[in-house]
């Protein structure tokens, strides 16, 4: 009996002196508590006390808290590193009669709730919670969203997939509101490039870390050396879906740029296509070769823009008409010219990333240089190739829809190019009125990917989407995800795609198993285990009586 007190005194004392002593220690094999190097060091740097509210509480699906739970317990490791750190569970329906009201008041701070439906019995149950956090200072605030929506994911691999991104969704929030001076990049407007519009969500994600702004070619057509200086101002040029000609002194413009260190992301398509045609009326159109007049400076570069549309038996579906007046329904359909890709998961830049949707993507082809090249979006292993120009057919690429049409390899659709560039104007002669020092070669980076509208957003009621979300189907594909990490490369801000890229392992339960065998282990947890317990009650208490008789 003594020994059994002395232990339970020991197990007491240590219980006791963790709860005094700030510190935890993660046992886990893949150290899922232990926070990054990179937010241990962004938590170091901070200079003012940050608060976390998290609006995750109150009533919500049971799988939900267990992402409030593991949220409390990185908000604890990050405490533990920083008591500038300071957080605090709020349940927003608190004092609230009125839900709409709330619901409306919440939305206007870009807040949006989710709903989730459960059938309990012969009722349907209908719950509303708010799966965000708001991180802010004395001076401005963020909002992290708790949960990740990717295409394919049931409630349990969404909610993994959210505890996997909680440390990331907190270090962008701290970044943002620790970033003390914002870089600069250019967005060309000029040769007919994407509406701004259609840019709208993909910019506005990059506005919370960098100062954007727009930038024409064409503005001082007179004064290309005036050009080149304030383009040189700008560490980044996003070139998207341009449909006009760049000239001789443009060109030799944009390789100074980048000889001169300038980075670049080209998303580009090589031929004219009317979409009206093709969806709403005839359902036909011709695919006509554009010509931008690039092809010289990109081969110099390592890379050749072929004039073929890739198809690919995986792929996004559209939404058809089916049937007349009252009696049409709309049914999702595959459609071989819009790709779903994975981005290459062994670099960087794709390493997370889930599928992105391409629409009438070209391939690109890699030539032999100095350069070093790195694929980042490809096809899959059953794709087709049509030769620009030819006539699209909306429905025969739906007929022809069989693995035995889809006999083409892997087609590379988006590439990194790096290294020391050596200008495409070479022992050449430079534009007229350009006095700077000619440049022959430098470091650079550009990335061009086969598709001018991968950063172009969907549109309702004269408003912009979200980039990557479909109206049509309801899906959402990772192209802002993929664009993001694209120009984070590109600007060195590397620290945000190492924390997007930490590995977490979450121990899963065999489907299979807990479907053959969970009757079992229900009854063994509720009846068995308790049965147990009382044997062993009933020993111990038959042996003191037959202890103490004596």
């Amino acid at each position: 009996m003594l020994k059994v007190l002395k232990i339970f005194l020991v197990i007491t004392i240590i219980l006791f002196v963790g709860q005094i002593i700030p510190y935890r220690f993660d046992s886990t094999s893949d150290k899922r508590y232990k926070i990054s190097k990179e937010t241990e060091i962004l938590l170091k740097e901070l200079k003012e006390p940050i608060k976390i509210d998290i609006l995750l509480h109150g009533r919500m699906p049971a799988e939900y808290h267990r992402l409030r739970r593991e949220t409390k317990e990185l908000l604890k490791s990050m405490n533990q590193k920083s008591e500038k750190i300071i957080f605090e569970f709020i349940n927003p329906f608190n004092g609230e009669d009125d839900l709409n009201s709330l619901i409306n008041e919440m939305e206007k701070y870009g807040i949006s709730p989710e709903i989730s439906i459960e059938n309990q019995g012969q009722n349907i149950e209908r719950t509303i919670f708010f799966p965000w956090a708001i991180v802010s200072n004395n001076k401005r605030s963020v909002l992290v969203s708790l949960t990740k929506r990717n295409l394919g994911d049931n409630k349990i691999e969404k909610i993994n997939r959210s505890i996997r991104e909680l440390e990331k969704g907190f270090y962008e929030a701290l970044f943002k509101i620790n970033l003390k001076q914002k870089r600069r990049i250019a967005v060309l407007t000029s040769h007919e490039t994407s509406r701004d519009i259609l840019l709208t969500d993909f910019v506005k994600s990059l506005q919370k870390y960098y100062q954007v702004a727009s930038f024409d070619l064409k503005a001082l057509e007179n004064d290309p050396q005036k050009t080149l200086e304030n383009l040189n101002r700008f560490e980044l040029l996003l070139v998207s879906n341009p449909k006009k000609k760049f000239n001789y002194k443009e060109k030799y413009i944009i390789d100074q740029y980048t000889i001169g260190g300038g980075k670049s992301i080209w998303l580009l398509n090589n031929f004219n296509l009317d979409k009206d045609s093709l969806f709403k009326t005839g359902g036909k159109s011709l695919a006509l070769f554009n010509d931008l007049n690039l092809d010289d400076i990109f081969f110099k570069y390592g890379i050749r823009l072929n004039r073929t549309i890739i198809e690919d038996m995986y792929c996004a579906p559209i939404v058809l008409a089916k049937g007349q007046n009252n009696e049409s329904e709309y049914v999702p359909i595959p459609f071989s010219y819009y790709p779903l890709s994975r981005p290459i998961q062994n670099n960087f830049i794709g390493k997370g990333n889930s599928e992105i949707i391409l629409r009438f993507p070209i391939s690109i082809d890699t030539l032999r240089n100095n350069l070093d090249k790195e694929i980042l979006i490809k096809s899959s292993k059953l794709s087709r190739v049509k030769k620009i120009p030819f006539l699209i057919s909306l429905e025969e690429s739906i007929s022809s829809f069989s693995p035995s049409d889809f006999k083409t390899e892997s087609k590379f659709l988006g590439v990194l190019i790096k290294g020391l560039f050596e200008s495409a104007y070479k022992n050449k002669i430079r534009p007229g009125k350009i006095t700077e020092s000619k440049l022959e070669n430098g470091k650079s980076a550009i990335i061009v990917i086969g598709d001018g509208e991968l950063a172009e957003n969907q549109i309702e009621q004269n408003a912009p989407l979200e980039l990557g979300y479909d109206k049509w189907t309801n899906n959402f594909y990772s192209n802002k995800s993929f664009l993001n990490d694209c120009v984070h490369y590109l600007m060195k801000n590397e620290s945000l795609l190492r924390i997007k890229n930490k590995e977490t392992n979450i121990g899963l339960l065999n489907e299979s198993k807990v479907s053959i065998n969970g009757v079992f282990w229900k009854i063994f947890m509720l009846i068995i285990i308790p049965i147990f317990v009382y044997i062993i009650g009933f020993i111990g208490i038959m042996n003191r009586k037959i202890k103490f008789s004596k």
